[in-house]
């Protein structure tokens, strides 16, 4: 039977190539640039829901080099390709799987960066809370975990790819959260450290500047244009903005204790992505 969710994903730099700069498409790249700042020299990092591995080839074509990487993604033939382009770094491991289900033991990753960029709104507002699950599952008791999702707004409607019958019930609907929807949510799972937008429209964010935001807003905007400030000044606004990146930390007594899969929950098909590697 086939899973309710929907497979597509961005390639930002096709888009690029094209020369079509949007703020979507910026923020993709912004996004892996803050892991790449915030990252350490032996960092162990976990991709849940990676796609394309554009994460690892930040990292890569930067000339950083992680402990560990692990890609992690239910679709056979984009994991098989990140195997094939990345057969060269050592470092890097991919692995098929349903997210929202216990078909790996995600404990055994131990990461202390976990992220998860522009994945949850792909597998149905239903399976929110095991995703989540999963997703902590894959980090240590003291890891930083990464995610960013759509801030749904009525007024302007959700992306295509992300209505669609998830199959709970109510037909083709929008699989986006609001803001303060999913706050709720995750504050289930984690403990909110921070949390930025990584793009935002004009008309939600100005009403909310204060003076020195106006006068940086007027001198940033002389020479660029909408789409570059839609990221530039989304940091400031994460309430407001459309899209927004949650930091996120294990709550205290949160203690990660390793799962016991019974053969059974195990992917019956997993695609033997390891016999790639």
């Amino acid at each position: 039977m086939a899973n309710n969710y929907n497979t597509t994903d961005l390639s930002p730099d096709q888009a690029m190539e094209r020369h079509i700069y949007h703020r979507d498409q910026f923020a993709h790249y912004l996004r892996w640039t803050h892991i790449l700042k915030e990252a350490k020299i032996g960092d162990d990092v976990v991709d849940f829901g990676c796609g394309q591995a554009n994460l690892l080839e930040v990292f890569y074509r930067n000339k950083f080099k992680c402990n560990s990487y692990v890609g992690i993604d239910i679709r056979h033939k984009t994991i098989a390709d990140d195997a094939a382009k990345f057969a060269s770094v050592p470092w890097a491991k991919f692995y098929e799987a349903d997210l929202v289900k216990p078909y790996l033991d995600y404990s055994q990753f131990n990461g202390n960066k976990v992220c998860a960029f522009e994945v949850l709104e792909h597998v149905g507002k239903q399976n929110a809370d095991v995703f989540l699950e999963n997703f902590k599952a894959c980090g240590r008791d003291d890891a930083t975990y990464y995610l960013s999702t759509p801030n749904y707004d009525p007024r302007v409607g959700a992306a295509g790819n992300h209505t669609y019958d998830s199959g709970d019930g109510r037909g083709v609907d929008v699989q986006e959260f609001d803001h303060y929807e999913l706050e709720a949510i995750l504050k289930k799972h984690f403990d909110i450290v921070d949390k930025f937008g990584t793009f935002a429209s004009q008309k939600d964010y100005k009403p909310l500047m204060n003076d020195w935001q106006k006068q940086m807003f007027k001198e940033l905007s002389r020479y660029y244009d909408s789409n570059l400030m839609a990221n530039i000044m989304a940091p400031m606004f994460p309430d407001a903005a459309r899209n927004t990146l949650w930091i996120l930390k294990r709550k205290p007594g949160d203690i990660k204790v390793p799962k016991n899969l019974e053969p059974a929950s195990i992917d019956p098909n997993p695609g033997d992505v390891d016999d790639l590697l």
